[in-house]
């Protein structure tokens, strides 16, 4: 297992980040002593199981706020005729 000094993580720390990217175990000593080891950091982020199911209860609960709208008077086709007839004009 390799040691880097605070000095040479300092000098070399983009190489050793790409060593530990790399599953390499990377040590820092301080005063000599092991004191940190460089880690992947594993993914935080919600999984796409999580993202996609948070999407579908979004379109839930808008779906569900669109339904309680307001039912328009007038049909689509009414609304058409109402338009040409003002083009018409």
């Amino acid at each position: 297992m390799p040691y880097y000094s605070v000095a040479k993580t300092r000098d070399n720390l983009s190489s050793l980040i790409d060593k530990a990217l790399a599953g390499e175990e990377v040590v820092i000593t301080r005063h000599g002593k092991p004191a940190v080891a460089l880690s992947v950091v594993r993914d935080t982020s919600p999984s796409h199981d999580v993202q996609m199911r948070e999407q579908v209860e979004w379109l839930d609960r808008l779906q569900k706020r669109r339904e309680a709208l307001p039912k328009p008077s007038l049909s689509y086709a009414q609304i058409k005729k109402l338009d040409q007839a003002d083009y018409d004009h």
